[in-house]
């Protein structure tokens, strides 16, 4: 059966963008608490329905120098953070 929810290790350890071309390079990742209204990266880049992170709940932020010309800042609700490692099979012992 696969968990519900994840440790922020396997949060910071998922790539999202594992298998993209592109130099990605000066990569940070952290579990961040917001302190203002962001987009989630999650529903707005699977064509759902493009919901913000709200002050005060925690999401996966992550910037990366992309190709040397341009620096990418991504940041994901745990919720769908979440729903993707379920997706790929993360924690799923069930094998």
């Amino acid at each position: 059966m696969k968990p519900t929810t994840y440790t922020d290790e396997q949060r910071l350890l998922y790539d999202p963008f594992d298998g993209d071309e592109g130099d990605i390079s000066c990569r940070a990742v952290k579990i961040r608490t917001a302190k203002k209204e962001h987009p989630c990266f999650g529903g707005a880049s699977r064509g759902q329905d493009g919901h913000t992170i709200k002050p005060g709940e925690r999401y996966r932020h992550e910037k990366a120098l992309i190709d040397g010309s341009f620096w990418g800042n991504y940041r994901l609700c745990l919720t769908c953070c979440d729903k993707w490692l379920a997706e790929m099979g993360i924690g799923d012992d069930s094998d």
